[in-house]
């Protein structure tokens, strides 16, 4: 799950590099020149970047709890099932997996026709010289979970991981630990303020992304204020938050 929290590091990165053009441009310029927007795009983008850490972690975190790899969350209060054992999957792509042990003759000869030669096959071998190639096989085909990644991505793809109790849905496919309580602890910050915190980040992300920022309060083309104080707290919190949420997974 390295991955995700290296491509978030990557974002934000991208997210600091545009707060830093609009902070050289509004030096340089006068100040009939608003160049606000560039603020507005860079919290977008380091909400986007927290939305995309969660969808990608879960999605790994999940397939290592099919190979093995990771252990499967217990249940919560009140359920006999764990979220990653309720996650729905169709029948069409699950039906991958029986295709496989179907199969398994015509692909383990094939594969260990290829692992060992031609001649090897030809040959009276034990069961124990062929046990090391037949475990490899099959377990490089439990492994190929292509299928099973595409159907999490297309599942969770239609969801929005941003606001708190969102996030704490998603983590509960991989882990089940009280995330925000645990956060909390890595933050040395109160689970309520961080969480008000966020929430409070996402509005203002979604009155950029789905209202045009407009302040109805005042006159047509007002918009709320921002600057670079906010925008950077924002950041800090953002960044703050996800590397303390990939500790406590």
């Amino acid at each position: 799950m390295q991955s995700a929290l290296d491509q978030f590091r990557i974002s934000i990165g991208r997210v600091r590099d545009l707060i830093a053009l609009h902070n050289s441009v509004k030096a340089q310029a006068t100040g009939a020149l608003d160049v606000s927007d560039m603020l507005r795009a860079a919290l977008v983008l380091a909400v986007s970047a927290l939305d995309y850490y969660v969808h990608e972690v879960v999605t790994l975190g999940m397939l290592e709890i099919h190979r093995g790899q990771r252990s499967e969350p217990m249940p919560s209060a009140n359920t006999t099932q764990s979220a990653f054992s309720r996650f729905q999957i169709s029948l069409g792509s699950a039906r991958q997996d029986r295709l496989t042990a179907l199969d398994i003759a015509s692909w383990l000869e094939a594969d260990i026709q290829q692992a060992q030669g031609y001649e090897f096959l030809q040959q009276s071998q034990t069961i124990s010289t062929l046990f090391p190639t037949i475990s490899s096989s099959i377990l490089n085909r439990l492994n190929n979970t292509f299928w099973l990644e595409s159907e999490i991505r297309e599942r969770l793809g239609y969801q929005s991981f941003q606001q708190a109790d969102k996030i704490a849905d998603a983590i509960r496919y991989i882990s089940d630990k009280r995330l925000w309580d645990e956060v909390a602890i890595q933050m040395a910050k109160p689970t309520r303020d961080i969480k008000q915190q966020l929430n409070s980040i996402v509005d203002r992300r979604n009155k950029i992304a789905h209202e045009a920022d407009i302040d109805p309060t005042f006159g047509i083309g007002s918009q709320w204020n921002i600057d670079e104080v906010l925008v950077g707290d924002a950041v800090n919190f953002i960044e703050r938050l996800v590397e303390s949420i990939h500790q406590v997974l």
